[in-house]
């Protein structure tokens, strides 16, 4: 299980590929799917923003492989020094994969419920199993993700966001799709990349001498 939850294929690539794959259907809804992509993608940032400010003004919460009054029996080759300065409430992990299953699922009912169910069973319930979470935290994650993506999915709010990223995608065809490709790189990988950027960032700045 802990080799499934470290590989960002099962965290982030699957339900991801599903989207590229919404986009470039080819049928009179088109447009309106490349527009749900869209407002998916964008949810996934929105929902992890989400839960950084929700733990940054909550008391830290220990997760149950740090907490010895959990009584939790660590798994096979999990390590207590994991994300032991990170508070567990509520789970960044089940926010981002939620946002995405739920986006899927406006887009496509059939492979928007099997995005759903695999969020839940591949995903979020081994990080319980794992001691990475307890299940309120995966809960509240979850409807954190489903709850902004289906906000940023209304029209109201889909097609300001998506209108002018579609119109580059027609006059700009180039330019956009190595960005579109670099934007669901990371979110293939969980933005792992973007984060040790921003974290060397922070700490570099910490250190510098002005």
């Amino acid at each position: 299980m802990s080799f499934v939850e470290s590989q960002a294929v099962f965290k982030g690539a699957l339900v991801t590929s599903l989207l590229w794959l919404a986009w470039f259907q080819r049928d009179p809804d088109q447009k309106l799917r490349r527009s749900l992509v869209i407002s998916t993608l964008a949810a996934t940032i929105v929902s992890l923003l989400l839960t950084k400010i929700i733990r940054f003004y909550l008391p830290f919460r220990l997760r149950p492989i740090h907490d010895p009054a959990a009584g939790f029996t660590l798994p096979y080759n999990v390590s207590t020094e994991t994300l032991w300065n990170w508070s567990a409430f509520p789970s960044d992990t089940s926010a981002f994969e939620f946002a995405l299953a739920v986006g899927v699922f406006m887009i496509w009912r059939r492979w928007g419920w099997l995005a759903i169910l695999y969020s839940l069973v591949v995903i979020s319930i081994p990080r319980i199993y794992l001691g990475y979470h307890y299940p309120s935290d995966i809960v509240v994650g979850a409807l954190i993700g489903a709850v902004v993506t289906l906000i940023m999915g209304r029209e109201k709010i889909r097609i300001p966001l998506s209108r002018r990223l579609l119109f580059w995608s027609d006059e700009y065809p180039g330019v956009f799709y190595c960005a579109f490709f670099l934007f669901t790189y990371e979110v293939a990988a969980v933005f792992e990349n973007t984060r040790q950027i921003l974290t060397a960032a922070w700490r570099l700045s910490r250190h510098s001498v002005w």
